[in-house]
């Protein structure tokens, strides 16, 4: 039976109930259920609130961790710039501006100019604006440290990477710098404003990086992340990067740092929300306990504009925050240490409020508080709509007691208690699903139309659950193929390697793997990029399996005998499933100058000699793996002895890719990329290839798995 026809066979029964008992009953019931209704609006609508401002606080988190990333790679670039500095030849013609010249227009930096975003402080406790060099770093040496030209040109001749810096990170730098065990110490932006006593050997950035060091590596150790402190300079807080590098007998040699202003670091990213206005939000510190040994939270950035400490040697004291429910606070502090994120209710400011955090780096903590005033007008609001609606209801109902069509209409709102309940449960069954249980099923038999619903609601459930399971296995097997691939270049003295893998979906064909082996008592590079047909998960299969046949070959075989070898194990496996694997399998000896190759059917490598500005295309012949199993494979010998020769194995996702327009990158475009970069290091030409075909891309969708190795001759 129709839906419509039971409400018509419901309404002329009840037509003849007397209406003074219908109309009272049904005023104490609608008033009742209006109640209820707003009460579970409110609930639902904090609920609705503490979820957003959790999600909120994790993406802002996110947000700042990657700022994290890029810093902490930008400084390790600097360090590593700065270590090549000091193994190489003094450069000749390298400007030196010192910071006791500053002043002095005829030594200054021609760009030298005051800055009105970089000010010190007066002798009467005043700011003013801060002389600065936007293009030229300036030197500065402490009282008492020995003057050393090679040693000044050497960090004036860090400029471009300091340009480099600055492009990357933009407005979030304040100052980056080098420090040498000797005192000797390059700023950028070039700057004056040192105090007369200064010594960076003193601060602690300095001195945490240096107890971090690492003896005997060529990166130093790893990038510290220190405590807030007052700029000398400028007298702004900041929080400083420091990293240690070696000279060349491997030796601590000096530190590289980067100060980043706490306010505009927080400043940096913009908040979508729509409780932006009323919400405060902060970086608090690792939390700690007071002189009472009651825990806190103390803040070390708020998105207000920046101001000055008063002494760069006095110790920053940072606000506390504080609430009236002390066990409150306390309970959230334990929280924070326990889990990464969360939502609490506790007084800020005098007013109820929600306070949402998200984990940062080191203990810290980014934190948003939003007073629940804000959900007060809505939830009102939601709550007098509901009573003044029932309240209609009631008094619509008064005004027909004396009609019988007033007395059809109360029947049928009798009867909506009896339609609404497999409603009510479809409702909870929703939520049983939204909170994970797969399992929920609905039994209720109506005979009408909601019976569609139910059914509807069955065959979802079991579908959705698939979905879920395999989006969860495809993440696993994309964190496994993300494994797979190698974490960091080897070590290898005579080489500067890199590489990077990008697939366009979950997983990916590419394949690329280098590592250091011992050659007739030689320590080599052993490196191999491939290339799977097509893409995705089948594709990342067959990739898996070819990487593990290559691992599996013995070491002492040559290139040309391992790719046999693999292609004959992978041949009886995939033979006839229409799927290959091309690459190119490379063993360069940099001692002996020389690189043996394989080539199966994958796209030559390219060898640029920047002194000729020329490019060698390295052929062979070869089939891709996984067709003929009997196929012996040639090997080629090629030179790469002369300092400065550039080495680049790539996949096809990188000159294929495309444009909104259509047109192909091509690899006219990837040559040129290589020869703008072929001065820096092999991880600075991998950058640079990167972020051209991401703005030929023009925010385009990446079709295609992107690889590419970089092997540089220094």
């Amino acid at each position: 039976m129709r839906l419509r026809w039971k409400f018509f066979l419901i309404l002329l029964g009840f037509s003849l109930v007397p209406l003074v008992v219908v109309t009272s009953f049904t005023r104490g019931h609608v008033v009742r259920l209006g109640r209820t209704i707003a009460g579970e609006g409110r609930a639902m609508m904090t609920d609705i609130v503490k979820n957003e401002l959790r999600q909120t606080a994790e993406d802002y988190a996110l947000i700042l961790r990657r700022s994290k990333s890029a810093m902490d790679f930008s400084l390790t670039v600097l360090a590593t710039e700065a270590a090549r500095a000091l193994a190489g030849p003094a450069p000749a013609n390298t400007a030196v501006y010192r910071a006791s010249d500053g002043d002095r227009d005829r030594k200054a930096p021609p760009d030298m100019e005051v800055a009105q975003d970089y000010t010190r402080r007066r002798a009467d406790g005043g700011a003013e604006p801060l002389p600065v060099s936007r293009d030229n770093p300036v030197v500065y040496r402490p009282p008492g440290a020995r003057a050393t030209g090679s040693a000044d040109a050497r960090l004036a001749a860090l400029g471009p990477a300091f340009a480099l810096l600055r492009s990357e990170l933009g407005d979030l730098l304040l100052f980056a710098g080098v420090t040498l065990a000797d005192g000797s110490h390059v700023s950028f932006p070039g700057h004056v404003g040192y105090p007369a006593d200064y010594d960076p050997r003193d601060r602690p950035w300095y001195q945490a990086a240096r107890a971090a060091f690492v003896p005997q590596a060529p990166v130093g150790g790893g990038v510290v992340w220190n405590h807030p402190a007052v700029d000398a300079a400028t007298g702004q807080v900041t929080l400083t990067l420091s990293k240690a590098f070696a000279g060349p007998d491997g030796r601590f040699a000096g530190v590289a740092s980067l100060d980043v202003p706490l306010a505009r670091f927080l400043q940096q990213q913009e908040i979508a929300s729509q409780w932006s206005e009323a919400m405060r939000t902060f970086v608090v510190a690792p939390p700690a306990a007071d002189q009472a040994g009651r825990p806190e939270l103390t803040v070390w950035a708020e998105r207000t504009p920046e101001g000055q400490a008063p002494d760069w040697k006095s110790t920053v004291n940072f606000e506390r925050l504080t609430s009236a429910d002390a066990a409150g606070l306390a309970a959230l502090i334990a929280t924070m240490q326990r889990e990464k994120a969360g939502v609490a209710e506790l007084p800020f400011g005098g007013q109820e409020a929600f306070w949402a955090y998200s984990s940062l780096m080191g203990g810290a903590s980014f934190l948003c508080i939003v007073p629940k005033s804000m959900l007060a007008p809505l939830a009102e609001q939601a709550g007098q709509e509901i009573l003044s609606a029932t309240g209609g209801i009631v008094r619509l109902t008064g005004l027909a007691v004396a009609a019988v069509l007033v007395a059809v209409t109360v029947a049928a709102f009798l009867s909506t208690r009896a339609f609404v309940r497999p409603l009510l449960h479809m409702v909870e069954a929703w939520k049983r699903l939204g909170g994970g249980d797969f399992s929920v099923r609905l039994t209720m038999r109506v005979g009408d139309e909601r019976q569609t619903l139910i059914d509807a609601f069955n065959e979802t459930v079991p579908v959705l659950a698939d979905h879920l399971r395999l989006q969860r296995s495809m993440e696993v097997a994309q964190e496994v193929q993300r494994n797979l691939l190698p974490a960091a270049p080897p070590e290898i003295p005579g080489l500067d390697v890199a590489g990077v893998g990008l697939s366009c979906d979950e997983t990916g064909g590419d394949y690329f793997d280098y590592r250091a082996v011992v050659r007739d008592g030689e320590v080599c590079l052993d490196t191999v990029v491939g290339d799977v047909t097509g893409h995705g998960l089948p594709s990342a299969l067959l990739m898996a399996t070819g990487r593990a046949l290559l691992l599996a070959t013995e070491d002492s075989e040559t290139p040309a005998e391992r790719v046999s070898r693999a292609n004959r194990l992978l041949a009886r496996d995939v033979g006839d499933s229409g799927r290959f694997m091309t690459l190119v399998a490379m063993e360069i000896r940099p001692l002996a100058g020389q690189a043996r190759y394989v080539r199966a059917g994958h796209d030559p490598a390219l060898l640029y000699d920047p002194e000729a500005d020329a490019f060698t295309a390295w052929t062979g012949r070869g089939l891709p793996l996984g067709i003929q199993p009997d196929y012996r494979y040639e090997e080629n010998v090629r030179p790469f002895a002369r300092p400065g020769l550039v080495l680049v194995l790539g996949t096809d996702g990188i000159w294929e890719t495309r444009n909104p327009g259509g047109e192909m990158y091509g690899k006219e475009r990837f040559r040129e990329s290589i020869r703008r970069a072929a001065r820096e290091s092999a991880a600075a030409i991998v950058a640079t290839v990167l972020r051209d075909l991401a703005a030929f891309r023009a925010g385009g969708r990446q079709k295609d798995d992107v690889t590419l190795v970089v092997v540089k001759k220094v």
